[in-house]
């Protein structure tokens, strides 16, 4: 049923959407919104009903295994070619010879362990006939010792690592190795973090292990890793001495290459089984014990260290033999020390890893033309053998050049130089000339034109001994000179490169193209891929090649056959076409069309194509993919034209491959994708369009590549010579690979904010906002990823120098306070935007819809650009509120992290309300990737270059790494205080009285040890302190050597806020041990972790967070161990701050998490709840997927705060109540738990009930913890259970709707003021109750916030619903009273409607209303609290509870205040800068007295002029402005002396938890009074209640009790003290012993409030100032005849030209007509004429400008006209000009009075036609006490004689005209 009388701006449902939609979104809308394509909503209806498809599964009496092409590959029979990377080629040999191995994900060698993994989970054989054991670890020092474990238990183990898990296995290495236990440890080679992080390969890691006793076999190749893996296992097998067995990581763990793969049954020939068995025997068992690992002295540990010896001096022999054996049965043979080339070779190099390869392949080019050159190519490092090292060499070489892939600052050499060199002078070979280099660190190319320069520096007569080569080290000059490419592949070979987006498949397409050539035709292949650092949207470039040949070439395609740019801005971004051949093929897949080529392409890229006469083609692939359904993944599609323009193999073959191929790689994802995906392939081949490369490109001159681009971009804006030109350019150019040295500064620092200058433009679509929709919530900022959408603060000089776009799609700003005084505009930044949706579909009022990148950028670029030179506004605003949070600055802004990323909001939040005090230690992992890699850093500053500090250690240790920077900083600021205390101690230290006041605080905070409070709007008092000691101690530094060290020490007055952020990988699993150890440490460290519940870094490995039933890497079958219970453990310290959150479903309680946390004194923890797209849903699911989750109970919001308890108050508090939602329709929609279902439905079904069960275990737990009063609950049960039911029934249900807390605090603060007065109560969110119960309840007292333009609050939504059942009978509520408050914005159009909305329907539904709905204005001088406690007594007179509680006590302080002495000439604050929030500074410029001054005439009427040139201030006709009040200096002084205050005392305030007033921090006892407190203010009754508890005289304490219990003497003389008009001070004067001390009377007494006058002018006329008409306000006191003025027209009548008044524009009720030529009719009443007066000057500007106006009729009433018609002669010039009718009603003038209601009753024909027949507009503005009433009646008379109508029908069309906006009341009480 609709509402009666009441309309929402969403309709009867108050924006929301049936529940249905709110967890799977309206197609429809999402249509209308330009969202929802087929690829971002593939997953909606996925599994829509489980238990069908189980079902199915059962009928079919099958399970569905969609395997793995890799699994594929290992059944195949022997000698059968395979298509494989180096890992896959390790994995396959480690999975046939180990019963078990440990894992870990790292970067580059996770695949190997996902790789075993999904083949265990599908039950594949090893060589054993069992199926391989895997096991993940918590970090890899666990897999290590878990290894070590199962190696002495007799299994033979395995594992795979990399870079810095490496080291972490050190310890167990040494071990292993000790024990001689038989083991191989497979390593993708990669550098080790030091200045920088680098997940990229050389030999740092491994070789950091050498001294461990693990022998070290390298391999150079994907075939010979292979091999060598084989080797590696039999060798140790036999010898019990562990191998690790390495190669080069992504260059041969990531190069697809095609070899012959051994199938299981050649390897189980080669197993010597006696070696097995023996291993068997030599477990630890009690059967026959031995023991290991003893303690040893001095005395015998040397002897047993060498008693190994044996094993490894007979080890070489063993891999001799092995190697014979592999050879025997596969016929490959790899000697540990190869060499190729010339037999007589001068010159050699001496190589390891894939670098070898290249060597070799240079060698012979450098051979055929007639040098002789060689290379060795090391392959076993551990054991190291001369003689066999000296063997393989040429008896002729004279020189040798070393080549090592790692570096060891302050060696003599990198380990292989050393051994080399080591090795010629132990065999005395000193003739030979020994160089060392180094290469290829972090897979920094080594090509054959690197390999000459190698061989050039040996022929110099005196060759360089040490040397790097690859780069220009212009610092150190060590690098050697590179020559021009050299091609040395074979004949025949084609090379292709793909330019691609990250994450739009083309990486996975390749790979596919890759291995159906291969395992298709005779073609030999090889594949390799580039990846920037960005998570989705990056630059991927694949490098192909084919050929009739072996392809052996370690590095990247520089000269291509085929380039295909799957993204259009590449072609103007990038100089691809460099690396095109001669008559090469390129393909472009763009938007353009063949005419438009000429104007798009550079012309760089134009002369390229027509110099090497290559063909062009191009193809709208991302149209066709979003036709199939397909979004932006356009690889299928790339992938076909490939094949048809490449001619590789025939087209039909290649395509029925390639269809079969999409059917294993998307078999995963379901029969949907895998359809859309060939349904992509089939609209591909005709898509394709050649285009000429016209003849007169060849001429094409001037700029090339970039020159209209967003690399350009930053030029514009910052033109120095900074990092962004010398460095990120160049590398986002894809030419890093130039830039020398001296470009790097030692040490690794890098400047932050260079993320801004990307303008990457990756995005499709992008959105735009309707400002005449939007609502202002902010919430499109909130939730924004990049912060690329972003709400703007102008002001109105500001907005008139903007782009036209921004001048039209402002609006003013809404919400009261500083807001008022500015334009708004929600702000996309179209070049940064990912295009993830997540804005539009927050949006509740549609406001952003989607629509072409390139169009939104071409209406949007200089819109965002201006907005961003705007000045930063966010410190007026409060950053405690969602809304206000998003006008702080994001010091995270435009990330590589993947489109709608769940990470990033959290960390932008905390940026927001801490980033210009905020150290963050990062762990490694998906946020230290998205937040630092080079050269993009999105973590940037503010205007005074202050933001977050970044640094990362490593994965595991960033607990520790967090803690030594707190307490380092503890450290150094106890330092501080010491430096303070002695230069304030020491009397010859001279520093100003400011200074050492503002030390003397600071010292006195620290030894207060006060943790930082907040200040108003969420600042940092501390912080606060620093930025106004810095500048003092600036300038008297050089006064004294104590000031030039405090000085020096500056940075340290801040309170710095140190977070440790990481992910759960580290949080749960790794780093848990140091996390654990630092919330145990009591230091003030805060830890934010980013739970997605995986590895999503590294691949989606599955973490202790990962929960029952999901599969992730390393958990193919579905977990089968419950999630980590982080934040439980953490509660049982009891001393950490604790809170689940989500900014997606509660951002208001993720911003009060982090404040608190911030501001808890001691560790805390959050654990952020992070959607990621590998859980299985599109991100643009996020927001409903996140609601589901915590309605589901699956991710409950809560916070643990100890502070509570030590005030007796319960820590905990549940956040999110009720378990509402289905747990089944979550995992339905996510394909990590779906797979698995179709992998094994049975397995699942049993893993989903484990999760279920524990989920609802764990919501049990958490509602027992939240529970308000236990011991209540559990007498409320013990009543029901005893039948005693009336006494339940008799409390009194609190139930609330809260959207950011207000309405929840006020809500809990009634049931303590209800238990206070006796009575039973119990208080519950909305959400959280149960509809079903509420026509159960007695008594139900509701209060319930509105949100924007009339929107319910998030935790009374379900409700609303339910009650708008149409099957709920109108009697449903019967026995229920009810009584409503409602809290709101009053500048909002839907003011209070949720508030409204629950009174009329509880009334519908048959409930009795027990008292009018009281509401609370925020925009009231006392906030909501001016309503609450008007109404809170009426509530309690209805509820028959006392007014006055049964037990009674003086409140704790809201304040904290320090009193100093003073002065009160010398306030520490300047009267002018005490500024109320909202309030603008004006000038006075004219105060003019318009009436008479004679003792016979009565009235104070004056004109007011105000500047407000050059200020932030404008208005609008019919605006109001507010001035604030001063009370009078003599006055106030009296209050002092009355109140036994010194009003010259200097006071600092500090508001401390339910603070109400805003108050300086700083001021005076007389500012406080005079600037701040309403002191001369009616008092309400609360303030009588709170002055009795301070009244020491017990006959002054009864009679203030008698006001507030409203006893009959009370009631009398409240009403005495009412009609008399007393203020707060004739309140003090009247009670003498209640006297409240300042601290509580800052709360007791609201702040002066403004008063509101219609401005009298039109900013059309007077653009730079605004006029004022005001009648000072006057009276006699009744009991005492004391002549008393109103507080501010008494201050303006006193202020004289030039003075500062706090002033703001208001908007008011009247709007003028959109069209000039409708009528307006006016009526006034005195100074009611002002705003009538700018209606006609507006209507007089429009006409003089040459606009047709309409005619203006104006009815102005006053006594005099002599002296009260105002402005008179400027209407009547306005009437000669023909605008103006002029009606005047002097009451005085005549013997019978004339009202204005007359006047229009006489002008009625002319009203009347001017209103029914012209579209007339109608005002009224006057007092409101009987104005209105009387103009009605006039107006009613008017229309009924018009009309000839009835009086009912008169009000209906009065009515009308009211809600159409043409009947306008503007009253004043």
């Amino acid at each position: 049923m609709a509402l009666r009388g009441l309309t929402a701006p969403f309709g009867m449902y108050g924006g929301l959407m049936p529940a249905e939609e709110r967890v799977t979104e309206d197609p429809d809308r999402l249509q209308a919104l330009g969202a929802g394509d087929a690829a971002d909503i593939e997953y909606e209806q996925f599994l829509k009903a489980k238990a069908t498809q189980r079902a199915m599964f059962q009928a079919e009496n099958k399970t569905i295994v969609a395997q793995c092409h890799d699994t594929e590959l290992i059944e195949v029979g022997s000698g059968k070619q395979a298509c494989v990377d180096g890992n896959q080629a390790a994995a396959h040999i480690a999975y046939a010879l180990s019963d078990i191995a440990f894992i870990y994900p790292i970067t580059p060698s996770s695949p190997m362990g996902e790789m075993v993994d999904e083949w265990a989970a599908q039950k594949l054989k090893n060589c054993y006939g069992q199926t391989l054991s895997v096991t993940e670890m918590q970090s890899e020092a666990g897999a290590a010792g878990a290894l070590h474990g199962a190696l002495k238990s007799g299994a033979f183990g395995t594992t795979f690592t990399a870079s810095q898990g490496l080291l972490l296995m050190i310890p167990n290495m040494f071990k292993i190795a000790g024990e001689l236990l038989p083991c191989v440890m497979h390593v993708a080679a990669r550098a080790l973090a030091t200045q920088s992080l680098s997940i990229f390969g050389d030999h740092s890691d491994v070789m950091a292990c050498r001294s461990t006793g693990w022998a070290m076999f390298a391999s150079e190749s994907v075939e010979m890793t292979q091999y060598h893996a084989l080797i590696a296992h039999l060798v140790t097998m036999e010898t019990r001495v562990p191998i690790q067995h390495f190669f080069d990581g992504f260059r041969t763990s990531h190069e697809v290459n095609k070899i012959k793969l051994l199938d299981y049954d050649t390897i189980k020939s080669m197993i010597d089984w006696e070696t097995v068995k023996a291993h068997h025997e030599s477990a630890l068992n009690p059967r026959h014990p031995h023991m290991q690992g003893q303690s040893q002295g001095p005395d015998i540990f040397f002897q047993a260290c060498e008693a190994s010896n044996p094993a490894y001096d007979h080890l070489i022999e063993c891999f001799e033999r092995k190697a014979a054996l592999v050879e025997e049965k596969t016929g490959h043979r790899f000697a540990l020390y190869g060499y190729d080339g010339h037999p007589q070779a001068e010159n050699i190099i001496v190589v390891m890893g894939s670098g070898a390869v290249t060597c070799s392949e240079t060698a012979a080019y450098l051979m055929d033309k007639g040098e002789k050159v060689g290379v060795l190519k090391v392959r076993l490092f551990r054991p190291w053998c001369p003689q066999r090292f000296l063997a393989a060499m040429p008896a002729s070489v004279k020189r040798v050049c070393v080549l090592d892939r790692t570096k060891e600052p302050g060696s003599q050499g990198e380990p292989l130089l050393t051994e080399v060199a080591a090795t010629f002078h132990l065999m005395a070979r000193h003739e030979i000339i020994v160089v060392g280099g180094r290469y290829g660190l972090g897979s920094k190319e080594f090509t054959p034109n690197m390999v000459v320069a190698c061989y050039e520096n040996l022929k110099r007569e005196t060759p360089k001994l040490r040397f790097t080569v690859g780069i220009n080290d212009d610092v150190t000059n060590m690098s050697l000179p590179v020559g021009d490419w050299l091609d040395v592949l074979p004949k025949g070979t084609t090379e292709c490169m793909f330019y691609g987006l990250g994450s739009d498949g083309t990486v996975g397409a390749n790979k596919s193209a890759v291995k159906l050539l291969a395992l298709n035709t005779d073609l030999y292949t090889q594949a390799y891929f580039e990846y920037d650092a960005k998570k989705s949207g990056g630059v991927t470039i694949s490098h192909l090649r084919f050929g009739p040949k072996p392809i052996k070439a370690p590095y990247n395609v520089r000269s291509a056959d085929y380039i295909a740019i799957h993204k259009e801005s590449y072609a103007q971004k990038y100089d691809i076409t460099r690396n095109l051949k001669p008559g090469g093929v390129c393909v472009i897949n763009c938007t353009w069309s063949k005419d438009e080529l000429d104007s798009k392409l550079p012309a760089t890229m134009k002369k390229t194509l027509a110099d090497k006469k290559a063909k062009l083609f191009i193809i709208d692939a991302t149209k066709i993919a979003v036709k199939a359904g397909l979004g932006k993944r356009i690889n299928m599609i790339m992938q076909s034209v490939f094949f048809k323009l490449s001619g590789v193999m025939p087209l039909k073959e290649a395509l029925d491959l390639l269809k079969g191929s999409i059917k294993k790689m998307y078999g995963k994802k379901g029969d949907k994708v895998v359809q859309m995906n060939i349904d992509g392939v089939d609209a591909s081949i005709d898509g394709v369009i050649e285009c000429e490369v016209k003849p007169e490109w060849a001429k094409c001159e001037g700029a090339g590549v970039g020159e209209k681009t967003a690399s350009n971009w930053w030029e514009q804006q910052n033109p120095s010579q900074g990092f962004a030109k010398s460095i990120q350019e160049p590398c986002n150019n894809l030419d890093g690979n130039e830039l020398p040295v001296s470009t790097f500064q030692p040490g690794g620092r890098m400047p932050l904010g260079t993320s801004q200058y990307e303008k990457r433009g990756i995005a499709i679509k992008v959105p735009r906002v309707d400002m005449d929709l939007c609502t202002q919530c902010n919430k499109c900022s909130l939730i924004c990823p990049h912060a690329a959408v972003r709400p703007f603060l102008l002001t109105q000089q500001e907005l008139s120098a903007a782009p036209a776009g921004v001048k039209d799609g402002s609006r003013p700003a809404i919400g009261g306070g500083a807001l008022d005084s500015y334009q708004y505009r929600i702000q996309v930044a179209p070049q940064d935007c990912t295009g993830c949706e997540l804005c539009v579909r927050i949006c509740p009022a549609d406001a952003l819809k989607l629509q072409d990148t390139n169009k939104v950028i071409e209406l949007e670029k200089d819109n965002w650009d201006y907005m961003l030179s705007l000045p930063d506004r966010g410190d007026e605003i409060d950053k405690t509120t969602v809304k206000g949070s998003q006008f702080q600055k994001p010091y995270l802004e435009f990330s590589g992290a993947c489109e709608g990323c769940g990470e990033t909001p959290h960390v932008k939040l905390m940026t927001q309300l801490f980033g210009e005090r905020l150290v963050i230690a990062n762990a490694t992992g998906c946020s230290s990737i998205w937040g630092a890699s080079n050269p993009s850093f999105p973590y940037t500053v503010n205007s005074k270059g202050e933001g977050p500090a970044w640094a990362n250690s490593l994965f595991e240790d960033n607990a520790e790494f967090g803690l030594g920077m707190r307490r380092a900083f503890q450290q150094r600021r106890d330092f501080l205080t010491l430096q303070v205390q002695a230069a304030l101690e020491d009397e010859k230290v001279p520093m100003t009285q400011k200074l050492r006041k503002l030390l003397t605080q600071w010292e006195m905070m620290r030894h207060e040890q006060q943790h930082d409070l907040l200040l108003p709007k969420g600042r940092s008092m501390y912080h606060q302190l620093l930025e106004k000691l810095e500048p003092l101690l600036t300038e008297e530094r050089n006064n004294h050597p104590k000031l030039t060290a405090l000085f020096d020490l500056r940075d340290m007055f801040g309170r710095i806020s140190y977070w440790i952020v990481g992910g759960d990988g580290w949080a749960y699993d790794i780093g848990y041990g140091g996390l654990d150890h630092v919330i145990a440490s009591e230091e003030h460290v805060k830890i934010l972790v980013l739970d997605t519940e995986m590895y999503s870094n590294t691949g989606g490995q599955a973490s202790k967070s990962t929960p029952a039933g999901a599969m992730a890497k390393f958990a193919e079958s579905g977990k089968l161990t419950a999630k980590k219970d982080l934040c439980r453990m953490a509660m049982t310290y009891k001393n950490v701050y604790v809170a689940s959150i989500c900014v997606h479903v509660n951002p208001q309680q993720a911003v009060r998490a982090m404040l608190e946390a911030d501001a808890y004194p001691g560790p805390s923890l959050i654990v952020a709840y992070s959607p990621c797209i590998s859980q299985g849903f599109p991100m643009a699911e996020s927001i409903q997927h996140c609601q589901l989750a915590v309605d589901s109970g699956y991710w409950p919001l809560f916070r643990y705060n100890p502070e509570l308890a030590s005030a007796g108050n319960n820590p905990f508090q549940l956040d999110s109540k009720k378990v509402k939602g289905d747990l089944y329709k979550l995992l339905s929609q996510e394909n990590r738990f779906a797979a698995v279902m179709r992998r094994d439905p049975k397995h699942a079904e049993e893993l989903d009930a484990k999760l279920k069960q524990a989920v609802m275990e764990k919501n049990k737990l958490l509602q027992v913890l939240g529970k308000e009063d236990l011991e209540g609950q559990f007498h409320k049960l013990v009543e029901g259970l005893s039948g005693d039911s009336a006494s339940a029934g008799e409390s009194i249900t609190i139930l609330y709707g809260s959207e950011t807390g207000n309405a929840e605090e006020q809500a809990k603060n009634l049931l303590q003021d209800v238990r206070a007065r006796g009575m039973k109560a119990t208080v519950s969110a909305l959400d959280d109750f149960d509809v079903e119960e509420l026509p159960s309840q007695k008594t139900i007292v509701l209060v319930i916030s509105t949100c924007g333009l009339g929107e319910f609050p998030q935790n009374s939504k379900r409700t609303w619903m339910a009650l708008q059942s149409q099957d709920m009978p109108m009697t449903y509520l019967s026995d229920v009273k009810f009584a409503v408050f409602g809290l709101g914005d009053s500048t909002y159009a839907q003011f209070c409607y949720a508030a409204a909305a629950f009174d009329v329907r509880f009334g519908e539904l048959g409930a009795t209303r027990l008292l009018p709905r009281g509401v609370g204005d925020d925009r009231d001088a006392d906030r909501y609290f001016t309503g609450w406690e008007a109404w809170l007594p009426e509530l309690w007179t209805v509820l028959g509870a006392p007014l006055m509680p049964e037990v009674r006590t003086i409140p704790e302080p809201c304040y904290k205040i320090d009193v100093s002495p003073g002065d009160a000439s010398k306030p520490p604050v300047a009267d002018e800068e005490i500024v109320p929030p909202g309030a603008a500074k004006l000038t006075l410029l004219t105060n003019k007295l318009l009436t008479p001054e004679s003792a016979d005439y009565d009235r104070d009427i004056r004109h007011y002029e105000f500047k407000i040139k050059g200020t932030n201030v404008s208005y609008k006709t019919g605006d109001s402005l507010a001035v604030w009040p001063r009370n009078p200096v003599d006055k106030v002084q009296e209050v002092c002396k009355l109140l036994g205050f010194d009003a010259g005392q200097q006071l600092r305030v500090i508001p401390l938890e339910g603070a109400r007033n805003w108050c300086p921090e700083e001021l005076s006892v007389q500012q406080l009074f005079t600037h701040v407190l309403d002191v001369f203010g009616k008092p309400n009754k609360k303030f009588f209640e709170t002055l009795s508890l301070f009244a020491s005289d017990e006959k002054e304490k009864a009679t203030l009790e008698s006001i507030v219990a409203n006893s009959e003497d009370g009631k009398q003389l409240y009403k005495e003290l009412s009609n008399d008009f007393v203020h707060h001070a004739d309140v003090f004067k009247r009670f003498p012993s209640a006297r409240p001390p300042l601290e509580q009377l800052i709360n007791m007494i609201p702040v002066l409030k403004p008063r509101s006058y219609s401005i009298a002018s039109s900013p059309l006329m007077h653009p730079d100032m605004i006029q004022l008409c005001v009648v000072q306000v006057d009276w006699n006191v009744p009991s005492t005849k004391e002549f008393r003025i109103g507080e501010a027209t008494g201050y303006l009548k006193k202020q004289k030209a030039g003075a500062q008044i706090m002033c703001a524009v208001r908007q008011s009720a009247i709007v003028l007509p959109k069209n000039t030529t409708d009528p307006v009719i006016m009526a006034g009443m005195g100074t009611g004429l002002a705003p009538w007066r700018a209606v006609t000057q507006e209507r007089i500007a429009q006409k003089r400008a040459g606009q047709t106006v309409g005619p203006c009729m104006l009815f102005f009433g006053a006594r005099y006209a002599k002296y009260e018609y105002l402005y008179r002669e400027e209407f009547e010039k306005y009437v000669a000009e023909g605008v103006l009718t002029m009606h005047t009603a002097f009451s005085r003038d005549q013997a019978r009075k004339i009202y204005v209601q007359h006047k229009i009753v006489e002008a009625g024909p002319s009203v009347s036609d001017m209103m029914l027949k012209q579209n007339g507009h109608f005002y009224v503005c006057g007092s409101a006490r009987q104005v209105p009433e009387d103009i009605f009646a006039a107006m009613k008379q008017v229309i009924m004689t018009s009309q000839n109508c009835s009086e009912l029908d008169a009000e209906a069309i009065l009515s009308n005209l009211k809600m159409e906006g043409r009947y306008t009341v503007e009253a004043w009480s």
